[in-house]
């Protein structure tokens, strides 16, 4: 995995996700603190923005899920890969910019999945 930290053992992963977490941020937060509140099976969502964010992740498709969602509403993703570091070299979370009106449908489906999403302020 380019630019990541390499495989996470599927064990971690299932313990990450049993952890419920009641994540706060207020709408003035940045990329770098909501990355660092999201895990395999998190999303955050930016109403004011318009966008989701969420981590790629082997062993949950929220990026699978997101597409369908906006295929369906004939809708194209445009994903951005964000960045820890000013030269690329870490991995961030992902960002996906939704058009108006299509953020509540993407929402929905993500917690019908089981996707923990929390919205800013």
């Amino acid at each position: 995995m380019p630019g990541g930290i390499g495989p996470v053992n599927a064990e971690c992963v299932t313990a990450l996700r049993h952890v419920q977490r009641d994540v706060r941020l207020s709408a003035s937060a940045n990329e770098k603190q909501i990355f660092y509140n999201l895990t395999t099976d998190r999303a955050h969502c930016c109403p004011r923005r318009n966008v989701v964010y969420f981590v790629a992740s082997v062993h949950v498709a929220v990026h699978a899920i997101i597409g369908s969602v906006l295929k369906s509403m004939g809708a194209k993703m445009r994903a951005e890969q964000l960045y820890l570091d000013k030269h690329g070299a870490f991995w961030g979370g992902i960002r996906v910019t939704l058009s108006e009106g299509k953020a509540m449908a993407v929402l929905v489906a993500l917690k019908l999945k089981g996707i923990q999403v929390s919205i800013s302020g």
